[in-house]
């Protein structure tokens, strides 16, 4: 069974990794992440920043894979936290004892505690130890977590198992029924460090710890500080067993013979909850599973009223074949004599036996009349047969349209939960030789794209219109060719006022990096974002403005690819050329419903998943879908691979 949460010895290894990096850092906000209960940390430091994910009774981490959710107004713990804690410098990050509990010391004594223990929480704590807010509240008999009371610790775990002495850990061991659940439950050893330990000294799971021995429990301590040792280095693993992953480790899990190594812990443990939630959010959706009962139950009442229409047939056949004795069997029945097959006479029915069927008459009907009505009941049956077949069907329709969007929330919740790379806060395209395209998408970005990734050799770009985003084509030694500058110019094109104007076309020039400065001429002023540009422009004429934005995946889960079509169609699914409309920027259903069209049925909710605000940030403005067609498909990932870093 895969592993739930991260373990005391995950907490130990991430919290020394992190150590160093986060004390002295800033909060510079909290945000609550899409998809996930806790809290999103995000610390700067000069020259750095990180995303903390701390989920209770789960994790904390690195992560590249969650977002902050769109909340208007920050309500709850996310509040409190920002009131008290932005801003502030951690003074201290530590593990609680040697347990699953690690506590953030800000200025000034206010701190937070995040709690990985089951029913754990996060609580934001006054200066004085009162807690100002909390994900959930808990009464327990040891203690009780809510606002405005004391924060107390939860019982003390005890000491670190991995520094026991080999008779220590023999003592505390036997207690166990077998060798690993004394470790575990005697020693408190974590599980998987346990059966690592076990699997490297060449014993049996099994034993009884007081069969073990005292050397067995020598090679098991040495494996221990090996272990913990390992822990220490920063590096992750993923094991996998039966093709899925089953536990991300900070030393590598040898008794495993599929694992995947990472250079990071936090990329480890961000891929592996990230695989493990996704499995967990298989389970069906309700409005799926009523709709498959309502087909079930559908289907079963039409066989049923077929059945009885059948029955009924046969039974009218039954009577015509035996017709003039059972007319004169019914007379004599209604007489109150009991002849031929007639069994019994009871209030207003007469029961017959005819050839082993059971018959019922109606009183004052002869064979005709029952022979009638038996057939104008089987045509009953037949009509309401043909109804619930016809609620089977629409059943049906409403059952594929359902789980389209219930694959699409699934969708939704990966395409959210998935890796970000670095240039994807900025406009960005790829050009058809593999070189990035940076767009700054304000002001404050305009001059970030260029002071921090404009080098001499690099390509400035900008559409010769005023309002329009400072365009960077990194090079990288490479001499970019006219696909690429033609590319490139897209952007430039598309994100320009030249959009919102309802512009055909425009034309846009570049420059080398040499020539752009922010130093204006003596006497001169720059606006903030504002460029200054030295020497010869180079002019791309009749640039058209149009984007064209694809469907990818990336790890699985689908994302949103903008710019020249040569990319473009390279590696979505399907993709739409757009240009300037009426249709608002805040309608993403329209080019999700387009790629969805071309798309088929198995893929459609890919499409119908893709994030409204992800389609929605990539959109100029008011737009207008052209065509939609389907791309190559190919894999995307390590061309943005190739740019993760600079």
């Amino acid at each position: 069974m895969a592993r739930k949460s991260m373990s005391v010895l995950d907490v130990y290894a991430w919290v020394s990794l992190w150590r160093d990096k986060l004390e002295g850092a800033r909060l510079d906000n909290v945000y609550r992440p899409s998809g996930v209960e806790g809290l999103l940390l995000k610390f700067k430091w000069a020259g750095g920043q990180a995303l903390i994910v701390a989920e209770p009774g789960v994790r904390i981490h690195l992560t590249s894979r969650l977002t902050p959710s769109h909340e208007v107004v920050p309500k709850g713990v996310v509040a409190v936290a920002r009131r008290h804690l932005r801003g502030r410098r951690l003074q201290e990050l530590r593990q609680v004892g040697f347990d699953k509990i690690v506590e953030l010391v800000f200025s000034e004594g206010y701190r937070m505690l995040v709690e990985l223990l089951p029913r754990g929480v996060i609580a934001v704590v006054s200066p004085e130890g009162k807690i100002l807010a909390t994900t959930s509240t808990l009464t327990a008999k040891d203690r009780v977590v809510r606002p405005g009371v004391e924060y107390k610790l939860p019982p003390w775990r005890g000491e670190n198992p991995f520094t026991y002495t080999p008779e220590k850990l023999a003592e505390e061991s036997s207690r166990g029924k077998d060798l690993v659940r004394g470790l575990v439950v005697g020693a408190k050893v974590p599980g998987e460090a346990a059966e690592e330990a076990i699997y490297r000294c060449g014993l049996d799971l099994s034993i009884k710890p007081s069969e073990a021995g005292l050397e067995a429990f020598r090679c098991i301590a040495a494996k221990l500080r090996e272990i913990l040792d390992e822990a220490s280095r920063g590096r992750g693993y993923v094991a996998f067993k039966g093709g899925e992953p089953v536990e991300a480790d900070p030393f590598k899990p040898t008794r495993f013979s599929v694992v995947r190594e990472y250079d990071s812990l936090d990329q480890a443990i961000d891929d592996y909850f990230h695989a493990v939630r996704g499995r967990a959010e298989g389970v069906e959706d309700p409005e799926v599973a009523k709709l498959r009962r309502s087909m079930e139950e559908a289907k079963a009442r039409a066989e049923s009223y077929r059945k009885e229409a059948e029955r009924l047939r046969k039974l009218a056949e039954v009577v015509a074949a035996r017709y003039q004795e059972v007319d004169e069997a019914l007379r004599r029945a209604w007489r109150g004599v009991v002849w031929g097959p007639v069994r019994e006479v009871k209030g207003k029915w007469a029961l017959l036996e005819i050839n082993g069927e059971i018959v019922r008459a109606e009183r004052g009907e002869d064979a005709g009349r029952l022979i009638l009505r038996l057939y104008r009941e089987a045509g009953e049956m037949e009509a309401k047969a043909r109804r619930a077949e016809e609620a089977w069907r629409e059943a049906e329709e409403k059952l594929k349209a359902a789980l389209i969007r219930s694959v699409a929330r699934r969708v939704a919740a990966a395409a959210r939960s998935r890796r970000r790379f670095w240039f994807e806060r900025y406009h960005w395209t790829i050009t058809s030789n593999g070189l990035l395209v940076i767009g700054g998408r304000d002001a404050s970005q305009n001059e970030s794209v260029v002071k921090r990734y404009l080098t001499v050799n690099d390509i400035f770009m900008h559409a010769d219109i005023h309002g329009a985003p400072a365009v960077v084509l990194k090079v990288r030694g490479k001499a970019p060719g006219p696909e690429d500058l033609r590319d490139a110019a897209v952007i430039a094109a598309a994100y320009s006022k030249a959009w919102k104007a309802g512009a055909g076309s425009v034309s846009v020039y570049w420059v080398r990096g040499d020539q752009v400065s922010f130093t204006p001429p003596s006497g001169e002023y720059l606006a903030k974002g504002a460029i200054m540009v030295y020497g010869k422009r180079n002019y791309i004429h009749g640039v058209e403005v149009a984007l064209w934005l694809g469907l990818a995946l990336l790890e699985e889960a689908p994302m949103v690819i903008v710019g020249g079509e040569s990319f473009v169609s390279r590696y979505s699914l399907a993709y739409v050329k757009l240009v300037p409309g009426d249709l608002p920027q805040s309608n993403s259903e329209a080019v999700k419903e387009a790629l969805a069209r071309v798309l088929d049925e198995e893929r459609k909710p890919l499409a119908m998943g893709l994030p409204e605000e992800e389609v929605s940030f990539r959109l100029p403005g008011k737009y207008r879908i052209l065509w939609a067609r389907r791309g190559r498909a190919g894999s995307v990932e390590e061309v943005l691979q190739s740019w993760s870093s600079l």
